[in-house]
């Protein structure tokens, strides 16, 4: 076997051979050279270029796009009803305004029985007082000069029950208790109708609520690119909108107050989703 250092001196010498055969090469047919060099740049150019206009020619293709809405409609019923009766009292002894607030609890609830409702469906609201000599902005005396009862004691029952119908017919019956004396209140910081009725049940109907705006989308998208001359290619963006329940009467898409209000008063409701899609056209 050759040393290590003689080894080396060989390879270094065919590797010397060889360069200097090559720059022979090059320098007696340096022509083919320059034109094998100007191929290169040329298929070089002629590649960039075709990449370039076939991008432009893709993002031409791509942001040739339609946007449709799609839209679902289900007329519903609610399926859940809250009413909440308040009363209150008025006076100057804390003991017997207890008493009486007693005798309001147990006039609502024999009522609300006799109609109909369970125990369970009745919930008790919690006692509140007012004071009105530690109220800073109220008058100590009314408008005739008198002094004003101290004391605002004020209470409820929730009814909480799938029956709705029956909510809403006993509730139209409150007459009955004001005959008996009892001092019904309205809570005026909620403002929402009383009694209010609520639909539970839109994880059942979502799909299919979806698949129909979906296909409702998809018509409109193809009726406009057979009459623009074009083709519908698939969804480029797609945006599933919201479910809005509105009152059963409503006409427009409204989602101001008044209307959210106004479905909250209501058993009977609609359930609109419009949806949103962007369809690509080739």
């Amino acid at each position: 076997m050759l040393p290590k250092t003689e080894k080396y001196n060989i390879f270094s010498s065919f590797a010397i051979g060889y360069i200097a055969l090559f720059e022979g090469i090059f320098m007696q047919n340096n022509k083919w050279v320059v034109v094998a060099c100007a191929l290169i740049i040329a298929l070089g150019i002629f590649g960039a270029g075709y990449c370039i206009g076939k991008s432009l020619f893709l993002s031409r293709i791509l942001n040739r796009t339609v946007t449709v809405k799609g839209l679902a409609e289900r007329d519903v019923q609610s399926d859940l009803g809250i009413w909440e009766i308040n009363y209150r009292e008025v006076g100057d002894n804390l003991v017997g305004l207890n008493k009486n607030l007693q005798h309001d609890q147990e006039l609502v609830i024999a009522f609300l029985k006799q109609n109909g409702f369970t125990a369970q469906e009745l919930i008790l609201q919690p006692v509140k007082v007012e004071d009105r000599l530690a109220n800073v902005y109220s008058s100590p005396s009314s408008t005739s000069g008198s002094p004003m009862p101290r004391y605002v004691v004020a209470s409820g029952i929730r009814v909480r029950s799938v029956h709705v119908a029956m909510i809403q017919k006993v509730s139209q019956m409150t007459g009955i208790l004001l005959q008996q004396g009892l001092s019904l209140s309205f809570d005026s910081i909620t403002l929402s109708p009383n009694p209010s009725y609520y639909f539970t049940k839109l994880d059942a109907i979502r799909p299919e609520m979806l698949a129909e705006a979906t296909r409702s989308a998809r018509l409109v998208a193809e009726q406009f690119a057979k009459d623009s001359g074009t083709r519908l290619n698939g969804i480029q963006h797609a945006s599933q909108g919201i479910f809005q329940i509105m009152n059963s009467d409503a006409s427009t898409m409204s989602a101001d107050w008044s209307s959210n209000q106004n479905a909250l008063g209501s058993i009977d409701k609609k359930i609109r989703l419009v949806t949103t899609i962007d369809y690509r056209l080739r």
